[in-house]
């Protein structure tokens, strides 16, 4: 197929007429359980009835008989609803894939070798081999791996494996001998090729050189992307989420979820941030796509870069990394041009949504959203707010930006952000409870598959132990940090909304809101702090349709 006929059908795909109220259950269904309603009007309610994939009232079972009547379906849910919980960050096709790849989460050095050796050794011959998760922060030494070591293990594959954070990928010596890496090899503009003292690379690309592999990756077909993301939507489902904001989507990913809404088969909400120029220079001329098949796609934000990751010295800092003082990360965009793309999406109504990690990218991001006159209506993030000093933190709610966190990144940053930062900074790192307490906006994502995990009742056991997904350390990491059960109830499921514009239909069990909620199968304002990892889902309902049901 030529790359004209390829455009071609991905522009067709782009226009697919997504007829309005198809994708939610249409018959009326009487829920009948215990619903924790986020409502502070009504906190509880004993059922819900729902038409048209609303709720059209939630209150007393009698009440709810009576209106519903006797045509109505019935279900009865084993166990405590929620509104539904919301991943604000999370990375749809790449957990797909991740679940297709070597899972190398958790694993010290000599695990991940292992793994590689025995999935070499099962291979066909020429396969690529392909990992991610590993992080060094779980090594002993804690210190970035070399080509040379999966050279050992390989028996002749290529190899690259991804680094937890997205942002590094170690490779084997075959696969720098495939992209032309070498001694010579520059470092292209935002990305590092980590080198060893004689200036050959050790194996680990930074950022923006990862690019160098594109030449040489196996491509992934529209199949096989399509696949990635049925896989993880079925994944999501079982975890309980309803609604995720896709951070960073291209044309091709949007037209499959545009093709898979047009059959029916889009399972739960994606709010599609859209990355790279050439989206961007698409939606500037076709407009932002708001509500597509009853609340089930919008696209309506651009992703922006400015820098990298702090695992992998990526982040940029104001100050040098206390680990490595010749360093202070990566500028991934210049200000130029993110004045440019900010201006240009103001003027098209679209939201402009920043990774920012280290202190010095988010001071740039709030300057550049201040010089713009950003209002604090359209809602602009700040993808991550990893690390905010005490001079930004207050900017946030003065200028109504929103900080889209992760909360699970606490398992990642206990490991090794002192190591990064030092200890005066790390006090400014995952500022959970002081930016809600200065009155920002939070919402809360996973990052996954970029991070230790993407099940919602990690992030909220994260929220309220400042443990991580595994639950370390104990005492928690800066319990200070910590936030109460209801506000990070809300932060999983009203702030998620709210960053999407979608408070009005999403974040709480009202009449009129869509029909979207969780069943946990314990009260999460019962259960001891440490336990509520543990929480089970036993149902998932997208507009009153049960995506997913543990007893069947």
């Amino acid at each position: 197929m030529g790359p004209m006929c390829r455009v071609s059908i991905l522009l067709l795909a782009l226009l697919v007429p997504v007829p309005p109220g198809a994708y939610a259950e249409t018959r009326e269904t009487l829920f009948i359980g215990q619903f924790l309603t986020l409502d502070p009007a009504q906190p509880t309610a004993e059922a819900l009835v729902v038409s048209n994939g609303r709720i059209v009232m939630a209150g007393k079972r009698v009440d709810a008989e009576r209106q519903a009547g006797s045509a109505a379906r019935r279900v009865v849910i084993d166990g405590f609803a929620v509104p539904g919980l919301a991943d604000a960050h999370i990375h749809v096709t790449s957990v797909g894939e991740s679940l297709s790849r070597l899972n190398l989460q958790g694993l010290s050095k000599e695990q991940v070798l292992r793994r590689v050796k025995a999935a070499a050794r099962n291979a066909p011959a020429a396969a690529w081999i392909r990992g991610g998760g590993w992080d060094e922060g779980f090594w002993r030494p804690e210190a970035f791996p070399t080509a040379r070591e999966l050279d050992a293990v390989s028996a002749g594959h290529a190899v690259v494996l991804d680094r937890i954070d997205g942002h590094s990928t170690w490779v084997n010596s075959k696969v720098l001998e495939l992209a032309g890496i070498g001694r010579g090899t520059p470092d292209p503009d935002g990305g590092v090729i980590r080198r060893d003292p004689g200036g050959a690379p050790t194996g680990l690309l930074v950022d923006n050189a990862l690019n160098l592999l594109d030449a040489v990756l196996p491509k992934t077909t529209p199949a096989d992307q399509e696949r990635y993301i049925r896989t993880a939507l079925a994944q999501f489902a079982r975890w309980g989420l309803t609604s995720v904001h896709d951070a960073g989507v291209d044309l091709e990913t949007i037209a499959i979820y545009k093709s898979l809404l047009a059959r029916d088969e889009l399972t739960l909400r994606v709010y599609a941030m859209a990355l790279g120029e050439r989206a961007r220079e698409h939606y500037l001329a076709s407009g932002p796509e708001l509500d597509l098949g009853n609340g089930m796609l919008a696209v309506r934000s651009f992703k922006l870069l400015l820098d990298g990751a702090l695992g992998s010295r990526g982040a940029q800092l104001s100050e040098p990394y206390s680990d490595a003082p010749g360093d202070r990360g990566l500028e991934l965009i210049a200000d130029a041009d993110l004045d440019r793309v900010i201006q240009a999406a103001l003027q098209k109504g679209f939201q402009v949504n920043t990774h920012a990690i280290g202190d010095r990218a988010v001071r740039r991001a709030l300057d550049a959203f201040q010089r713009a006159g950003v209002t604090a209506e359209r809602r602009f993030r700040i993808e991550h707010a990893s690390l905010v000093s005490d001079e930004d933190l207050p900017r946030f709610a003065k200028l109504g930006v929103i900080a889209s966190m992760q909360p699970v990144f606490v398992g990642e940053y206990s490991r090794w952000a002192e190591d990064r930062v030092g200890s005066a900074r790390v006090k400014w790192v995952l500022r959970t409870h002081d930016l809600l307490e200065s009155g920002a906006a939070i919402a809360s994502g996973s990052d996954y598959p970029d991070s230790d995990s993407g099940e919602p009742m990690a992030a909220l056991h994260c929220l309220v132990t400042r443990q991580s997904a595994m639950g370390l350390p104990p005492e928690g990491w800066h319990s200070e940090q910590r936030i109460d059960i209801d506000r990070s109830l809300r932060m999983l499921t009203a702030g998620a909304a709210f960053a999407a514009f979608q408070e009005k239909d999403l974040g709480a069990l009202t009449a009129g809101r869509y029909a979207d909620f969780t069943v946990l199968a314990e009260n999460p304002r019962k259960v001891q702090p440490e336990e509520l990892r543990k929480i089970a889902v036993r149902m998932t309902v997208v507009g009153g349709r049960i995506v997913f049901d543990s007893a069947r």
